[in-house]
């Protein structure tokens, strides 16, 4: 609401009478949305000689990178991206435990990546990462926050260990496209959440109240992890400023 609310203000031009100004202004916004959208769907060829800009071709943006996937839709990795750059450090050891937990023949020692900064999920949504204002810098970053498919271990009554399907949220700083064992593969460098259940963000856990699930903001866990787990957007946040957000897939019931 408050990005909705600081689009809305810029669209005022009258100080005497902005209900009025704001309502004309946001009219004829949606007026050539609608316009711009029908002309370049039904009419591209009368579109294009209008403004001059040639049909927008169809398909992916170039730069693009279709991921298979065993299991479901396909994920696309979309441009912009970086040039193959050597990953180190902590997204080394990271990249590293990704491929081990994913069963790769071999893990090579040094290992190239191109980085991405959107991605169409298998849901069929964009999530990605960008620049926050002119006069941000690289750690200033808003970025979409994600509902996460994961696993816990879990002691069974008869005293053994098994698995169970939980929701942990993060948010993706970038992707990686890696080409291990002859065939593409892709993860997404995910920063952990942290909440009033797991406050040092070790796990990415969302507190709930209210049957709401609440968050504080983000942890310093990071690490990769397959595009193919990522569930849903729910969000975005911001890097510095407030770090508080709620968020609930279904409506509130009356007296809540």
């Amino acid at each position: 609401m408050e990005l909705k609310i600081g689009a809305l203000g810029k669209l005022i031009g009258s100080q005497s009478s902005p209900h009025a100004n704001l309502t004309k202004s946001v009219t004829r916004q949606c007026k050539a949305d609608l316009i711009t959208s029908f002309g370049e769907r039904y009419l591209p060829s009368e579109w294009a000689d209008t403004t001059g800009k040639p049909p927008t071709p169809a398909g992916l943006p170039a730069g693009s990178l279709t991921v298979p996937q065993s299991i479901g839709p396909d994920c696309v990795l979309l441009y912009p991206r970086s040039a193959p750059v050597a990953i180190n450090g902590a997204e080394l050891a990271g990249m590293r435990a990704v491929l081990t937990q994913e069963e790769a023949a071999a893990v090579p020692r040094n290992i190239l990546a191109k980085k991405y900064f959107r991605a169409k999920l298998c849901s069929g949504l964009v999530a990605g990462s960008k620049s926050v204002g002119s006069d941000c810098d690289s750690r200033r970053r808003r970025n979409y926050l994600l509902r996460i498919n994961s696993t816990e271990k879990v002691h069974l009554p008869n005293g053994t260990v098994g698995e169970r399907h939980v929701s942990t949220f993060g948010a993706v700083l970038h992707y990686a496209a890696v080409y291990i064992d002859d065939r593409p593969m892709a993860f997404a460098y995910v920063e952990r959440v942290k909440s009033g259940k797991d406050r040092r963000g070790q796990y990415g856990y969302a507190a709930t109240k209210y049957g709401i699930e609440c968050i504080l903001g983000l942890g310093e866990a990071r690490y990769y992890l397959p595009v193919a787990a990522l569930a849903e957007v729910v969000g975005t946040i911001e890097r510095e400023g407030v770090h508080f957000i709620l968020f609930n897939r279904e409506p509130f019931s009356d007296g809540q």
